[in-house]
């Protein structure tokens, strides 16, 4: 197989969140990453907006991305913002903060 991608990715496979508006979030695994995109694994994409933010369980990330492509179980995106650092509160849980 050629490999047409004009970035190289770092395979991940971490836990994240999609948070598609203040009341509904996803769980996901993001899978890889390169310089110009992540690919991210969910049990259906077809509910998703083109719009979201995605979140990194392990660092705290929180990034908004834009859908680039999508499969039945997989969606590509391209992270457009920063948005903050996820906060770990121990007494409620994951909080971000929309600016």
């Amino acid at each position: 197989m050629i490999e047409r991608r004009a970035e190289n990715r770092t395979r991940l496979n971490i836990p994240g969140m999609i948070l598609i508006d203040e009341h509904r979030t996803v769980p996901c695994i993001i899978a890889d990453r390169s310089a110009t995109g992540i690919r991210v694994t969910l049990p259906n994409t077809e509910t998703l907006p083109d719009v979201f933010i995605l979140t990194f369980d392990d660092t705290g990330e929180a990034l908004v991305c834009r859908a680039a492509w999508r499969k039945a179980d997989q969606i590509g995106c391209i992270a457009d913002v920063l948005v903050t650092a996820w906060l770990v509160q121990s007494s409620r849980g994951p909080q971000v903060a929309w600016h």
